[in-house]
């Protein structure tokens, strides 16, 4: 047994995630109209050109908004902002179960645990509550909403999920992730880390079901999860929050961050009796293209193997803890991993805090 991990290898239940649905809101703006709008809006900041230039490079191309485009760069008050969030997160996170249920079979009742993850506005009542009743599941529903996790906590839903259904196998777990980052967007803000950060963050949620596994249930089925904070790293993923609303900031560091926690990765998937270069397929979150260049090559996976991320983070951006789950939707959708194959889910987050899964692909065509 390991003495980081109490769940034996041999004691876990697998726990199957259903193909994930997502939604995204109705407003697509492209990257070339995101340039030219904040082109004119920081005309006269000194290193305008040089954060263009950084939007660009970003490689994502369109990205959808709970607003339109206009309507975020006149800049609205932190009050009006977190209220849209309010209404925007329940629509799209209720609509995102809702579909995740029915693809699933399973009657919004049945669901014994609701595992939320947001990070991009604040309701008390959280939206968890909401969405819960907005799509009907019974009152005596466990909620999990998790808050300050940011990028990471899609795979820390899946991983609260997994965990509760090791001590109730029977039960029913379901997931759902809602970000509107996008409205995190201060016109007064224009340093290099904003471009950054205007250039990539997209709006969306998204849900899955988790059950104990079974044959026919095609997809990932989890075998194990683990979560790491690297020592004395608060600042590389951080944001702030002033009468403005949250301010996102993106810190350079996280380029050299990302291989620092490469040991951590390889030591869990030995836990499995694996190394990288047996792994068949890997969803990592879509943080920008230095950071899944520095899962790709610190894990020395072969070339391609994070295309699915790569799609994801070029046509609706870096959706923050949605994007884990339109990456897993991607595999489903297009050249789905070989039967059988072991696979890693990794995502980084503030702390420095990485998320890991680990499990193996099931084609769904067992009896």
């Amino acid at each position: 047994m390991s003495a980081r991990d109490p769940l034996a290898s041999g004691n876990r239940t697998p726990v199957s995630i259903t193909r994930p649905t997502v939604v995204v809101p109705e407003h697509q703006v492209t990257q070339d109209e995101i340039v030219t709008a904040l082109g004119e809006l920081f005309a006269d900041v000194p290193h305008v050109g040089r954060g263009l230039d950084l939007i660009r490079s970003t490689t994502v191309e369109t990205r959808r908004m709970a607003v339109e485009l206009k309507e975020l760069i006149a800049g609205r008050s932190f009050g009006v902002r977190n209220a849209t969030y309010t209404e925007e997160v329940v629509r799209l996170g209720a609509e995102a179960a809702r579909r995740a249920l029915a693809d699933a079979g399973v009657a919004a009742a049945d669901v014994d645990h609701f595992v939320f993850v947001s990070c991009t506005g604040y309701a008390l009542p959280g939206p968890d509550a909401y969405i819960a009743q907005e799509i009907g599941c019974r009152p005596t529903v466990r909620r999990t909403p998790i808050q300050q996790l940011g990028c990471a906590a899609g795979v820390s839903a899946v991983a609260e999920a997994f965990h509760f259904l090791q001590a109730r196998p029977d039960a029913t777990a379901l997931v759902v992730a809602a970000e509107l980052c996008s409205l995190s967007f201060q016109p007064d803000e224009s340093t290099l880390s904003d471009f950054i950060s205007n250039g990539i963050f997209g709006d969306g949620a998204a849900a899955a079901v988790l059950r104990r596994a079974a044959p026919e249930a095609a997809g990932l089925q989890i075998l194990g999860a683990r979560q790491h904070l690297l020592p004395d790293s608060h600042s590389v993923i951080a944001g702030s929050t002033t009468e403005r609303g949250f301010h996102f900031r993106t810190d350079p560091r996280v380029r050299r961050t990302v291989p620092k926690v490469i040991p951590e990765i390889e030591s869990f998937l030995a836990e499995f009796g694996w190394k990288p270069d047996s792994l068949g397929f890997c969803v990592s979150h879509t943080g920008g293209p230095l950071i899944m260049d520095g899962v790709e090559e610190g894990l020395s996976l072969p070339p391609g193997t994070l295309r699915h991320s790569r799609e994801s983070m070029a046509r609706i951006g870096n959706t923050s803890s949605v994007s884990v789950f339109d990456v897993l939707r991607r595999h489903h959708e297009d050249g789905p991993p070989a039967d059988g194959s072991p696979g890693l889910m990794v995502a980084f987050g503030p702390g420095f805090t990485t998320e890991m899964i680990a499990g193996t692909w099931n084609s769904g065509t067992g009896v």
